[in-house]
C-alpha cells in the first residue's frame, strides 16, 4: 500500500513536467481496429498525448484511465474533450468484454513487480471482450554500461534483473522480452516491434511495441 501511494505521490508531483514519446502505430490500429466507432481504453492515459492522438485520428469513443488526480487535470486541460476516469492503478471501473482496445503505454514501466503486472494485465483481458486487442509500448533491458550498472546495483534488492531505483526516489523496470511474451502468452501475437525511444527523462532506451488479440472463445 505504501509503495502504491508512493508511486501517486510521485505522479502527481511531476505531472506538469513529463514528457511522453512512445510512437502510436495509426497504421497498426487501421489495420486491426478500422470501425471508429471501436471502443478503446488508454489504460495509464497520464496528460492525454495519445488520447489527442486518437481523437485527431478519428476514433470517438476513446476514455483514458490513470490513478494520478494530477496527470488527469492535465488531461483535462490538454485534450477537453477526453473522457477520463480516475481509477486505483489495478482495477478497472469498467463492465466485463465491453471494450474493443486497450493501449498500455509506458506503465509496465512504472510497475515492476511480477504479481503486480500480472494483476493489470489479467483485468485488461477482463475488460476486452472477445477478439479485442491489447496495444503495448514500453521499455526494454539496454546493454550500455549505465543501464547495465544500475540494473546490478538494484538486482539484490529487487530480486530482478532490469529493476532500478531513478534519483527522484521511484522504483521503475526495464524489461526482458521473455518476460513479455510470457505475460501476454495468452493472447495472439499479431504485431511487434523494437525500436529505440526516448524517455520521460531524456535518455535514449530500447523499446518495443507489441499488439495482440484476446481469444474468441465460441459458445
Amino acid at each position: 500500500m505504501q509503495e502504491a501511494f508512493s508511486r501517486i505521490s510521485y505522479w502527481d508531483r511531476v505531472a506538469q513536467q513529463k514528457r511522453f514519446s512512445h510512437p502510436l502505430r495509426l497504421d497498426w490500429l487501421a489495420r486491426y481496429l478500422a470501425n471508429p466507432a471501436s471502443r478503446i481504453l488508454d489504460y495509464g492515459c497520464g496528460y492525454g498525448r495519445t488520447l489527442a492522438e486518437l481523437h485527431r485520428a478519428g476514433y470517438v469513443r476513446v476514455v483514458g484511465t490513470d490513478f494520478s488526480e494530477a496527470m488527469l487535470q492535465r488531461a483535462h486541460h490538454e485534450v477537453p474533450n477526453s473522457m477520463v476516469v480516475r481509477n486505483d492503478g489495478s482495477t478497472l471501473p469498467i463492465k466485463s468484454a465491453s471494450i474493443d482496445a486497450v493501449l498500455l503505454f509506458a506503465v509496465l514501466t512504472c510497475i515492476p513487480d511480477d504479481d503486480d503486472q500480472r494483476v493489470v494485465l489479467a483485468e485488461i483481458e477482463r475488460v476486452l471482450r472477445p477478439g479485442g486487442l491489447l496495444y503495448i509500448s514500453d521499455l526494454l533491458v539496454n546493454d550500455d554500461l549505465r543501464n547495465r550498472k544500475r540494473y546490478e546495483q538494484y538486482a539484490e534488492r529487487y530480486k530482478c534483473y532490469g529493476v532500478f531505483q531513478l534519483p527522484e526516489g521511484v522504483v521503475v523496470r526495464h524489461h526482458e522480452s521473455e518476460w513479455i511474451a510470457e505475460i501476454t502468452s495468452s493472447f495472439q501475437r499479431l504485431e511487434y516491434e523494437p525500436f529505440d525511444v526516448t524517455t520521460m527523462n531524456g535518455n535514449v532506451s530500447a523499446a518495443f511495441q507489441y499488439l495482440g488479440r484476446k481469444s474468441v472463445w465460441l459458445p
